[in-house]
């Protein structure tokens, strides 16, 4: 078997034609979730764009702010600023929802022969059509202004690394979240302050010593700023990248051999 086969095999992404089977889930949930609603699923996309709006709004108008580096303020910052909130984001909503994954897709867990894990793929799929629209909103703002780069081909890579990480992820804390019931109240916890320790609304260069320290230790700095890389050209420390990275795929691995290990145990816990 070659390398590939071995790595998708211990990832569990051999097999990529059952990803058919995720995007039902996803498509349901998505409904699910604006059925009622006068806006439907349009609140996807007013959501991000109103967050642009009060941002731009508060840092021009009250705080006359400048990203850390350069001249850059107002719009600019605003959008800076949105482009690491997007992965900031679409990282925690997977990491909140998966502490209760299993449990709340008891039936497929106790009465139906299915792919567990690709509960986890169908949770990012749903996760990655809110990015998509936040996607084209920034797009579309940047190409307004001008500001287009050849740099915009470096997105796919970008945000092929925030999947590899949702995906570690969701396989972990779903399996962790149906023996250990505490993580669903834990994990929101720990994000509400995990925001001010994630280079969001600062890049990494501008931070103290101290926090430094702590942002090199923070999974999603590397892909936050690498996405400010390919979306503005802004300068990316690969010094910071290359540990994650090399981190990321063992957890990956890790992560889906855990979820296996776990999973006898699903159906009598759900």
């Amino acid at each position: 078997m070659s390398y590939l086969g071995r790595l998708q095999v211990l990832t569990g992404l051999g097999g990529l034609g059952r990803f058919e089977l995720a995007w039902p889930l996803a498509k349901k949930e998505l409904i699910s979730r604006y059925r009622g609603s006068v806006g439907g699923a349009l609140w996807a996309l007013f959501t991000p764009l109103l967050a642009v709006t009060v941002y731009a709004l508060v840092f021009q108008g009250v705080f006359k702010a400048r990203w850390p580096g350069t001249e850059v303020g107002g719009l600019g910052y605003a959008m800076r600023t949105f482009a690491g909130l997007m992965v900031f984001t679409s990282v925690t909503e997977v990491a909140m929802r998966s502490t209760r994954l299993i449990q709340d897709n008891a039936s497929l867990v106790k009465r139906v022969v299915f792919p567990l894990e690709l509960l986890g793929v169908a949770l990012l799929m749903q996760s990655a059509v809110h990015t998509l629209l936040q996607v084209a909103i920034l797009a579309v703002l940047l190409g307004v202004t001008g500001d287009l780069r050849w740099s915009w081909l470096l997105l796919p890579l970008a945000w092929a690394w925030v999947l590899a990480l949702q995906l570690a992820i969701t396989w972990l804390l779903s399996a962790l979240g149906c023996y250990l019931r505490d993580l669903q109240h834990l994990v929101p916890a720990v994000i509400s302050g995990l925001m001010f320790l994630t280079p969001v609304f600062y890049p990494i260069d501008a931070a103290p010593k101290m926090l430094k320290a702590m942002l090199y230790l923070n999974p999603m700095s590397a892909p936050i700023e690498l996405m400010r890389m390919a979306w503005f050209g802004s300068p990316f420390d690969w010094t910071v990248a290359w540990p994650q990275l090399v981190v990321l795929i063992p957890l990956l691995v890790f992560s889906r051999w855990f979820f296996e290990r776990a999973r006898p145990g699903f159906a009598d816990l759900v």
